[in-house]
């Protein structure tokens, strides 16, 4: 576990003067999700700092999104392929964590903002990360998709990264980041999936479906709707460069130019 306070710098009006960033490593499913639950009590109470966080999974998971049906994955397929299985606290639709460098903010809401905004500028963080390590062609999904026709087609419910909400992070139009929020009072929880490269696309194995076709088109539709950071950048983005390269940009508190009024 590495953790560092930070100076929030020109972010003074989202975290407050300090915030922890934190690098809590590889853990299990029920570990992350509980480390993020605790945090956000902390906060509420005034006991502990905002936090960013990232880490990673061991073993690969699969997360179902807060108010997401169990059954929507199978469970024996998970164990057969050495999944973990857990449930976020925030919302969103089913993620297998992969290939992927996963943050977590818990912040308390500043007056005058929404957690849209707070969603935004935490993408807009993630973003010139992204850039200053050579991706291209990457940038925000300005519309929103229709989740209503969306999730009539069998399959396409289940997984995160079959659509995009506004201010979502695209390379060439296909989704590299999920994020789904949580508001608990005024402090709010975020998590996101930042796809290093592939793997998350496996969650087709273990969907709950008695027609194989089921899988096959969420797997098209995985691989032609999300991509990868590796992609963008034409070369390998390891969790560590990753981590580095975003603690950088809050470091460096250069957001204005960024930032959408």
């Amino acid at each position: 576990m590495k953790s560092e306070i930070l100076n929030t710098n020109e972010l003074t009006h989202f975290f407050g003067e300090k915030f922890e960033f934190i690098d809590s490593g590889f853990s299990t499913g029920q570990f992350n999700m509980d480390f993020d639950v605790q945090r956000t009590i902390d906060v509420a109470e005034g006991k502990a700092l905002p936090m960013f966080r990232v880490y990673g999974w061991i073993p690969w998971a699969v997360s179902l999104g807060y108010n997401q049906k169990e059954e929507d994955i199978d469970k024996e397929k998970c164990e057969k392929k050495g999944f973990d299985l857990v449930r976020r606290p925030t919302g969103g639709r089913a993620v297998l964590h992969a290939n992927e460098i996963t943050y977590s903010v818990v912040v308390n809401l500043p007056d005058g903002r929404t957690i849209h905004d707070i969603y935004r500028e935490i993408h807009t963080i993630l973003l010139k990360a992204f850039i200053s390590m050579g991706c291209k062609n990457i940038g925000f999904q300005k519309a929103q998709t229709d989740f209503r026709e969306h999730y009539k087609s069998p399959g396409m419910s289940v997984s995160c990264f079959t659509s995009s909400a506004r201010y979502e992070i695209e390379y060439e139009g296909r989704k590299v980041v999920g994020s789904a929020q949580r508001l608990f009072g005024k402090t709010l929880l975020q998590h996101g999936s930042i796809l290093l490269s592939k793997g998350h696309e496996q969650i087709a194995d273990v969907i709950k479906s008695k027609n194989e076709s089921d899988r096959e088109k969420l797997r098209g539709y995985l691989s032609n709707h999300s991509s990868t950071l590796e992609e963008s950048a034409s070369r390998e983005i390891s969790h560590d460069e990753c981590r580095e390269t975003i603690l950088k940009i809050f470091k460096d508190g250069s957001m204005n130019s960024f930032f959408f009024e």
